[in-house]
């Protein structure tokens, strides 16, 4: 069984020899490869690719995160404070990386709703789509290709507090936002669909640990019915949709099933997200992806890795609808030999 086959089993409900085992997006930070790899690390023009094909092949996964890919962003100063870049990404926000920190939003797109509401979304004709037809043609990967939709990469473009005020004082403009990030976004989908994706990932954080970022009323009256429509067209290239948030999403699971999604992705145990529960109550609906703790495989040791693998296989592999993945990616902080135990893990858990 190819890994295309083992993840499109677990979608149909289908209990395979062995889970499926992959992560969403990039998946595993530079940092980490290097020290998966070490001499085996190549340098050079086509380094990324072939690393994310080596860390794959060592670790035994089944599932590569991919995009269609956009301008380089714009180096566009230097940051007073800290003397770092200022770089404007291809939304037309500009951020800079602070030594040891996040990355900082410097310039939003909009500094009031009279702005937002005049904002064009950018062309994304320049894109390229060969970065993801390369994998599908050369691998036996599952292809995930990753996008945004209107929610979390809007906050990123304005800046979390402004993002959030204006959805009570000018929920209208925000609503228009939301239709013009998800138009834009459902174009990338199509273009990744054409250049070979097995399924589109939606990568949309709606959720703290504690429960939804604004009150779900909100998201089904002003954001979900846009939702709703970009997955109904993205499904009519007869993909699957994934859906990665973070955070607890119990009281928006149901809005997210009507939504169209057919994975959940994250599912981190300290939001109160086990899949076992999860299975339990919407396994006829959905699949579910991820559960294992990032900080886990950051602080735990190996046998603490391998032990919490071994039982969450065994409590979520009953008729397929559980991929095996962190709850996020594999950060720069986790410890590669707890990485290549949870995956090793997968490996030796056969029916």
């Amino acid at each position: 069984m190819t890994s295309r086959e083992r993840v499109f089993s677990a979608l149909q409900g289908i209990e395979t020899k062995r889970v499926p085992i992959g992560e969403i997006g990039g998946g595993y930070t530079d940092d980490i490869i290097r020290k998966l790899l070490g001499e085996t690390y190549v340098t050079g023009a086509d380094a990324y690719y072939q690393n994310h094909l080596l860390v794959r092949q060592l670790l035994g996964a089944d599932i590569v995160g991919t995009r269609v890919v956009g301008p380089s962003v714009e180096i566009i100063g230097t940051h007073a404070d800290w003397g770092t870049d200022i770089f404007r990404d291809f939304w037309g926000a500009s951020y800079t990386q602070p030594p040891e920190a996040t990355v900082q939003l410097v310039d939003p797109i909009a500094s009031t709703p009279e702005e937002l509401a005049q904002w064009t979304a950018p062309d994304v004709n320049s894109f390229d789509k060969k970065p993801v037809t390369r994998w599908r043609k050369n691998t036996d990967f599952f292809v995930m290709a990753t996008l945004n939709a209107g929610f979390d990469l809007g906050y990123e473009l304005l800046g979390f507090e402004r993002f959030m005020m204006w959805t009570i004082q000018a929920p209208d403009v925000m609503r228009n936002y939301f239709e013009k990030l998800i138009q834009t976004n459902l174009s990338l989908a199509i273009m990744s669909a054409d250049a070979g994706a097995d399924a589109i990932l939606i990568a949309d954080d709606l959720a703290f640990n504690t429960g939804t970022f604004v009150d779900p009323v909100y998201l089904r009256q002003d954001y979900f019915p846009l939702l709703k429509t970009m997955i109904t067209e993205i499904k009519k290239t007869g993909l699957p949709v994934f859906f990665h948030s973070d955070g607890d999403l119990r009281t928006i699971i149901p809005d997210l099933i009507d939504c169209g999604i057919d994975v959940l992705q994250s599912c981190d145990p300290n939001a109160n997200m086990h899949i076992p529960d999860l299975k339990k109550d919407y396994g006829k609906d959905l699949t579910f992806m991820g559960n294992i703790d990032v900080d886990l495989l950051a602080n735990g040791n190996q046998e603490d890795v391998r032990k919490t693998t071994r039982e969450l296989i065994r409590d979520a592999r009953q008729g397929g609808g559980f991929i095996l993945s962190t709850s996020n990616v594999v950060a720069s902080y986790c410890k590669p030999e707890n990485v290549s135990a949870m995956y090793a893990t997968a490996h030796e858990e056969l029916i």
